[in-house]
């Protein structure tokens, strides 16, 4: 089981059905929580360590307000590469 970080504790997501996150039909509802969410800055800087390197087409789900080709493209406007891996 992985550790809580604190700021966690403070997410709109909590409680909500981890579902919500990687359904096209919910991809809405999700935004908008994850929009309204008071620690979303923590969540993206957090998503965007733990994709750092991994393809476009890896990176699923809604986190952080952002579809997984939205934070691709933050994360390599961010390093200023014009490729992340592909593996």
């Amino acid at each position: 089981m992985t550790a809580v970080r604190d700021w966690e504790q403070l997410s709109a997501c909590q409680g909500e059905d981890p579902d919500l996150w990687f359904k096209d039909r919910s991809r809405g509802r999700a935004i908008a929580i994850c929009n309204g969410c008071l620690v979303r800055e923590e969540c993206l800087t957090a998503v965007l360590a733990r994709e750092d390197g991994m393809a476009k087409g890896h990176r699923l789900g809604i986190a952080a307000g952002l579809t997984g080709a939205q934070r691709w493209e933050l994360a390599r406007r961010n390093t200023g590469t014009s490729e992340v891996r592909t593996e």
